[in-house]
């Protein structure tokens, strides 16, 4: 699932280190942020309702807030990348300058790949931004915010256009999908976004979508490879989770904000889910 920002944090960095068969478990999306990858390695195919399309070694990939999506290995190397999370405040400079639609054109493209000159360039942007967000410079923040706006600019500006491949050869660039996540399904995920807290049924989400329980459960496994029951669970805990990292609420008043009547049920599904207790998970991420 998505890892929230912590509280008071609207620009996050990693480098990731992944083995070659990582995979993302199900669809998943922020709620509050965007995503900017360099691949270091590794050959990637994402996986959105409408698209999929490959990244391999030298790409970027971008993701705007709300779009579901997974991703899958297409070969043995292994997944290295940089991964950038950051809030549309945090360049606001940009689209101050630009309008706030230019955060559209750029996330307008998924996939971005470049001449071997550019492709050079933009890692270094990469690498230095990395390097500055691991020291503890006073002017940290302000020279990321300006790098990234600068690097958004620059993949826009360079990119090479992505030339839509067959569905058998997605490494190429990106194909459509023939039989997309249907809207009954992404109505019902956004319904279950808004209304975890009232811990909604699968009859109630169901109805709500225009078929039957048993079709409707059916549907739901098959797209999105979880069940009803383990899809709603996963957006509770997703949403506990931000509860323990930017608010100082005890974890009874979480659990019954997230729509468990009882703590210890809460407690045993968050362990299952994030290999710690709600406690042990709020002192490991706060500082």
């Amino acid at each position: 699932m998505p890892f929230p920002l912590p509280a008071n944090t609207s620009f996050y960095m990693t480098k990731r280190e992944l083995d070659s068969d990582y995979t993302m478990p199900t669809l998943e999306a922020s709620s509050d942020y965007y995503e900017v990858g360099y691949i270091l390695s590794g050959d990637r195919l994402t996986i959105t309702p409408d698209c999929s399309y490959a990244l391999n070694a030298g790409c970027v990939g971008t993701m705007p807030p709300f779009l579901y999506h997974r991703t899958i290995p297409l070969s043995n190397a292994p997944y290295h990348t940089y991964l950038i999370k950051f809030t549309p405040d945090f360049v606001r400079p940009l689209t101050d300058a630009f309008g706030k639609h230019i955060l559209d054109e750029i996330y307008s493209q998924l996939r971005n790949h470049f001449t071997d000159a550019t492709r050079s360039r933009i890692l270094l942007y990469f690498e230095e931004m990395y390097d500055i967000f691991q020291s503890d410079s006073p002017h940290g923040s302000f020279r990321l915010q300006c790098m990234l706006c600068d690097l958004l600019l620059a993949i826009l500006d360079n990119r090479l256009p992505v030339s839509p491949a067959s569905d058998t050869e997605p490494d190429t660039g990106q194909f459509f999908h023939k039989t997309p996540l249907t809207p009954p399904i992404i109505d019902a995920i956004y319904y279950m976004e808004q209304h975890y807290q009232e811990n909604p049924s699968l009859e109630t989400v169901a109805l709500l979508s225009g078929y039957s329980a048993s079709h409707f459960s059916r549907l739901f496994h098959a797209q999105l490879g979880k069940s009803f029951s383990e899809y709603l669970t996963k957006i509770r805990i997703r949403h506990a989770q931000d509860l323990l990292l930017n608010t100082k609420k005890s974890v009874t008043e979480i659990a019954l904000e997230t729509g468990y009547l009882h703590t210890g049920n809460f407690s045993e599904q968050f362990r299952q889910q994030t290999g710690m207790t709600p406690l042990k998970y709020r002192k490991s991420y706060t500082y």
